[in-house]
């Protein structure tokens, strides 16, 4: 399987599948991941390096989010403070509250605390997965093979 065809059934349609079936906590969680997953087709290093999972994070908030979302991980480490915590407990860190519609609180701080409006990050990370799958498309980047032979499995199901 290549970049392109992962970042589209995984890192969009999957998520899509998810918004419209109006899950919450597992769509955050898959967003969070899939930011990750797609820095990694950002860099130039092999799809599964070890070690680079903050790195691609902020490489992809870098290169295909809104410029407040750098903003606001200069501030507080997004990495630490959402992917990490979601895939450790399933749940953000007490720094961040995460509201299911407010989009005009989305990415501010109340008292040291950040307001995350769950439908304008999923509104900004379809934006950005779709500008990853163009960029894949156009040659702009590397369309690396993400060799997991078990994937093949999931996507004969259909």
């Amino acid at each position: 399987m290549n970049a392109r065809d992962f970042a589209k059934e995984f890192l969009l349609l999957e998520v899509v599948s998810m918004h419209k079936a109006g899950v919450k906590l597992h769509l955050l969680s898959a967003m969070l991941h899939g930011i990750e997953s797609a820095g990694a087709m950002l860099d130039s290093l092999p799809f599964k390096a070890k070690g680079q999972g903050r790195k691609r994070f902020g490489l992809a908030l870098k290169k295909l989010f809104p410029s407040n979302y750098q903003l606001v991980n200069s501030q507080l480490d997004l990495y630490g403070v959402l992917r990490s915590h979601m895939s450790h407990t399933m749940l953000p860190a007490k720094q961040v509250i995460v509201h299911a519609n407010s989009m005009e609180r989305h990415l501010s701080f109340d008292d040291s605390l950040l307001s995350l409006s769950l439908n304008a990050f999923y509104q900004d990370y379809r934006a950005a997965i779709l500008s990853l799958i163009n960029q894949l498309d156009s040659g702009k980047l590397k369309n690396k093979r993400i060799v997991f032979e078990n994937l093949e499995l999931i996507l004969e199901r259909k």
